[in-house]
């Protein structure tokens, strides 16, 4: 039964982790705005808690949004876990 439920939050933080790649994308090169109203409206549940501690942090830095980069890290090492655990 653990194998099962650590199979599926690791193939979960694999699609999450394609759509922050996505949104990293998307929030640097000029495309529709549709697809970044849809990709904003995706990721800012996940993304809106790490901005909250990055603006009570050190390392908050006006005008550069550090929470892509901090989610993404954050996916891969709970991936590297899950492969641990298998």
């Amino acid at each position: 039964m653990t194998i099962y439920l650590v199979s599926v939050v690791y193939w979960f933080l694999m699609i999450v982790e394609v759509a922050v790649t996505v949104y990293i994308f998307v929030s640097w090169l000029p495309l529709s705005p549709t697809l970044r109203k849809l990709m904003n409206y995706i990721m800012d549940p996940l993304l809106e808690p790490i901005r909250r501690l990055l603006r009570k942090s050190v390392v908050y830095i006006q005008g550069i949004d550090l929470s892509p980069i901090i989610l993404y890290l954050l996916i891969l090492y709970v991936r590297q876990l899950c492969l641990a655990l298998r």
